[in-house]
């Protein structure tokens, strides 16, 4: 499991995985994964378990207490008049955020690491690559009917880790992408679909000219 790398260390991990599992004849199959608005949607409650759990107890405890709660936020949208060039102003009421991070402080991204960190914990016999909101997911099998199985597994375990901490996923983002060697046959159809419940659909292509042409439809 490898989580806060830069980018380009990121899938170079990944890749590197990839060809270990194709190098000891294994069957790879990657699911990629990008959380919705997952800065937005952080539960205030269950993070501050999360940092008690890893040993933030006492005044600093308190003190992201008071970092998180409390805050509030409204909405207002400007509107210039063409005709008598007035600028009017209207905004929300003011409500109590009781989700979500800081966006564009030096905390909201900490924050949301400490969020996802215990993922690899309840994600067993995968390699996980971790980066900001986007998670990639290597599972590998010594045959076809050991890997739908892993596969099936990963995809449970993933529903229960996402409801249990509030958290879904884009629902036309993620991906799942077969890799095989150059001279060898796929083995999958070609479309496969696995679904996790109503909010994740995965598709795994021959190639990644394939990926880019489905992607670009979007």
């Amino acid at each position: 499991m490898l989580t806060g790398l830069p980018t380009e260390t990121a899938s170079h991990s990944f890749i590197v995985s990839v060809q270990e599992a194709l190098g000891n004849d294994l069957h790879a199959l990657g699911i990629f994964l990008d959380l919705s608005k997952a800065y937005d949607v952080i539960n205030h409650v269950i993070l501050l378990d999360k940092l008690e759990s890893y040993g933030v107890r006492g005044s600093a405890d308190m003190w992201f207490k008071s970092y998180l709660t409390n805050r509030t936020q409204f909405v207002e949208i400007s509107h210039t008049n063409k005709n008598n060039f007035t600028r009017d102003r209207f905004h929300s009421t003011t409500r109590v955020i009781k989700h979500g991070v800081p966006q564009g402080s030096i905390l909201g991204p900490l924050l949301f690491l400490v969020y996802i960190n215990d993922l690899p914990l309840n994600i067993k016999e995968v390699k996980l690559v971790l980066y900001a909101d986007d998670t990639n997911i290597l599972v590998a099998g010594k045959d076809e009917e050991d890997l739908q199985a892993k596969v099936s597994s990963v995809t449970k375990q993933l529903e229960v880790w996402l409801f249990n901490n509030d958290l879904i996923v884009k629902s036309i983002k993620p991906v799942a992408m077969t890799f095989h060697l150059c001279q060898s046959k796929p083995p999958y159809h070609r479309l496969f679909e696995l679904k996790l419940k109503k909010f994740m659909h995965f598709y795994s292509f021959y190639s990644l000219e394939e990926y880019f042409q489905y992607n670009s439809n979007f």
